[in-house]
């Protein structure tokens, strides 16, 4: 008589990688060998082989980039495991973070998804940046103007604490919640090649009466923002500019999708203004700042038609 078969893993990571082979490394070295978590990497682009423990698997779109939400639905589609942990490739697990997510689950039968704790490399914590309110109109009208509001948690917030928008960065999340959802059953590839998509899925999941739980006990490294430096800070902007006003027109309407149209140029000024007092950070010099306001004021005058590399998503490849 054969065998029977391995049983099916619980967890499933999903990593969706873009040119990030040295980070990519070192969190295949970090993923447990255990049978119940398998590891799933789709290869948004890469300078060649990519170094996969045993057992992993690969899905290659091809010569295509499928951005974040994209490249996150086609993991999901092959992994094999109720769960499904949504993972950058800088977002390291530490020993026993796996293990802290499945117990979290079956903690909070309720909850839809699990937000791991994330931290720098020296321990410093990352909740006020990853753990936030769904935005409203008037905070991204806000966000347009250089007016960032205040973050939604001053202190760490508890285990099991509900938290309506976690970053994307590390998000584990059951599949039958993903089926659930009204429209498309996981992340919007609209929201190309990135930013935006994990809000969108935050958005909707609470519409649907669905609810992320905080699971500080799992804690993963987290880099924080890896995909800038390849990117360029003008691309960035431009896509997370654009990405912002899709968001408002499909959760809020034509009219404030309009109104943040029509007040990022000014916006954009405003930050040209200040480029000799205030550097950006993510940009690596004033000079890259002045040529990316630039790319996303050409974009913000033309609706996103210009510039052409980026409008025809030459510039994501």
């Amino acid at each position: 008589m054969p065998p029977p078969p391995p049983a099916p893993p619980l967890l499933s990571g999903v990593v969706v990688h873009w040119y990030a082979e040295d980070l990519l490394v070192e969190l295949a070295a970090a993923w447990p060998r255990d049978p119940r978590f398998e590891l799933v990497v789709v290869d948004n682009g890469s300078r060649g082989p990519l170094a996969l423990p045993e057992g992993a698997r690969l899905v290659s779109p091809g010569r295509r980039n499928l951005g974040f939400g994209g490249g996150a639905n086609a993991g999901i589609a092959v992994a094999r495991a109720p769960l499904v942990l949504i993972l950058n490739p800088d977002a390291v697990p530490e020993p026993g973070a796996l293990d802290e997510i499945l117990r979290a689950f079956a903690a909070y039968p309720d909850a839809a998804g699990i937000a791991p704790r994330l931290a720098g490399l020296e321990g410093e914590p990352q909740f006020a940046w990853q753990l936030r309110d769904l935005p409203t109109p008037w905070a991204c009208l806000a966000q347009v103007l250089l007016l960032p509001g205040p973050p939604t948690y001053i202190e760490e917030p508890a285990a099991g604490t509900v938290v309506e928008q976690p970053a994307a960065a590390a998000l584990a999340l059951r599949r039958e919640s993903l089926a659930r959802l009204p429209g498309e059953p996981g992340f919007d590839p609209g929201f190309y090649p990135a930013w935006f998509e994990d809000v969108d899925l935050a958005k909707r999941l609470k519409a649907s009466g669905q609810v992320l739980r905080y699971a500080p006990a799992a804690r993963f490294r987290h880099r924080l923002g890896s995909s800038v430096p390849r990117l360029g800070y003008g691309t960035f902007l431009w896509v997370y500019d654009r990405n912002l006003t899709r968001y408002l027109a499909k959760h809020h309407g034509r009219a404030w999708a309009g109104a943040a149209r029509a007040l990022l140029p000014l916006g954009l000024l405003l930050r040209l203004l200040l480029l000799p007092l205030r550097c950006p950070q993510r940009a690596a010099s004033r000079a890259e700042a002045g040529r990316g306001l630039l790319a996303a004021l050409a974009g913000a005058l033309t609706g996103w038609r210009r510039p052409a590399r980026l409008a025809t998503g030459e510039g994501f490849r």
